[in-house]
């Protein structure tokens, strides 16, 4: 496909977009929970990268040797970012299955109207909370929840990022924000 636009106006743009790119991640960041801001930096540092080494793969002729490298580079990091994202997604799988060990299990996402209803949903760039919660009374503190009913009764497990792995909840019913009701343990298809 050939462009008239001109490599100075590609260049100018990429600049603009990369801006609000960072404006907006860092204020994403500013606004999350103490947990998630890494994830959340990643997030919006990977879509600033993609959108703009895209944007100046536009003119890859016209382009200096040094900003065509620089394209190369920023497809290649988001692009890793998204694979690694893409990857947690059996991550999920496993520690569920192997967290229930054969008993009815089901995973959600903590906070309101988060049902898991597709594997895209278990993606580590869609499968952590953002919202902040800075009144302690209306936050939600975990990223994914797994309910399982086992022979002791329902238990309940929050998904940590950081170590890709769900961790027991000792005290369910402490949470202002419930546990309980977020999805219903079955038996697994397959």
């Amino acid at each position: 496909m050939k462009t008239t636009v001109s490599p100075v106006w590609i260049r100018v743009l990429a600049v603009a977009l990369c801006g609000v790119g960072v404006c907006l991640t860092l204020l994403g960041v500013a606004f999350a929970r103490p947990s998630a801001g890494l994830l959340s930096a990643l997030h919006g540092g990977g879509l600033t990268l993609a959108v703009v080494a895209s944007l100046l793969y536009l003119t890859p002729k016209r382009l200096s040797a040094r900003a065509a490298r620089l394209a190369a580079v920023g497809v290649g990091l988001s692009s890793l970012l998204a694979i690694w994202s893409l990857l947690s997604v059996p991550a999920v799988l496993f520690q569920a299955r192997a967290v229930a060990a054969g008993a009815p299990y089901c995973i959600a996402q903590y906070g309101p109207s988060r049902k898991v209803e597709t594997l895209w949903d278990l993606r580590e760039f869609s499968f952590y909370t953002r919202d902040s919660g800075y009144k302690d009374s209306s936050g939600w503190y975990f990223h994914g929840v797994l309910s399982v009913e086992g022979a002791a009764g329902r238990q309940y497990f929050n998904w940590s990022p950081r170590h890709l792995r769900f961790d027991r909840i000792e005290h369910p019913d402490r949470f202002i924000a419930s546990v309980r009701n977020l999805c219903f343990p079955r038996l697994a298809q397959g």
